[in-house]
């Protein structure tokens, strides 16, 4: 199986960015991918912040990978779904699963999975993602028995999985995989535009806030 870790978000497309110039690392993506590293879950990450859509593609039609996780939230959805759509209409790439995570998942499920969507994970991220990849590794198709996703079935109606029970001990997750991405390019952009560097770090699960022009209330 080869898998891709992705979250669609490219700086050069991003005009309101390009005027700020503060860009973070996709940390969310970074926890997940060192979640599936310490278990020996092999895989890419590609970090699209400083590439471009034309890179991208030619990535996926290198790698042709079987699975395609895409973090997604709400700046980010509408290019997820152009990429989806490319995905499942390219002759070398329509036979991979596409699976969606992020904040913008989860009161959008129907609307996800009837744009194309196979697989969504709601909610924290890392143990669901390593048990679907398992299941998709060994071709275990009893989906119904992995909390926190949804999916089609055989019929076409959608199935929203029990919810999975949240990471009590947060010390029992490694720390992002930064060693994945390319730290230079953000910390050098941050010291050419503001005469230092800077990265972020996550000291809590989920967001405190409740902003009424979020995806969610997470």
């Amino acid at each position: 199986m080869k898998l891709l870790l992705t979250h669609g978000y490219f700086l050069k497309e991003d005009t309101k960015e390009q005027e700020i110039m503060r860009p973070y690392p996709p940390l969310g993506l970074l926890y997940v991918s060192a979640y599936l590293e310490k278990h020996g879950i092999e895989h890419t990450l590609y970090d699209t912040t400083f590439s471009t859509s034309e890179a991208f593609e030619s990535n996926l039609l290198k790698m042709k990978p079987t699975v395609v996780a895409f973090y997604t939230n709400l700046m980010t959805k509408l290019t997820v779904l152009k990429w989806i759509h490319f995905i499942q209409n390219h002759p070398e790439l329509k036979h991979a699963r596409i699976v969606l995570g992020g904040p913008d998942i989860t009161y959008n499920v129907d609307a996800y999975l009837q744009n194309g969507a196979d697989f969504l994970v709601i909610g924290e991220g890392e143990e669901t993602m390593l048990e679907l990849t398992t299941a998709l590794q060994t071709d275990n198709t009893n989906y119904k028995t992995i909390a926190g996703i949804a999916f089609k079935d055989k019929n076409g109606d959608t199935c929203t999985n029990p919810s999975r029970i949240r990471i009590k001990d947060i010390n029992e997750l490694p720390f992002p995989n930064r060693a994945k991405i390319n730290l230079h390019d953000y910390l050098s952009t941050w010291k050419k535009f503001h005469g230092q560097s800077a990265l972020s770090i996550s000291t809590q699960r989920g967001c405190p806030y409740t902003c009424r022009w979020c995806s969610t209330a997470v």
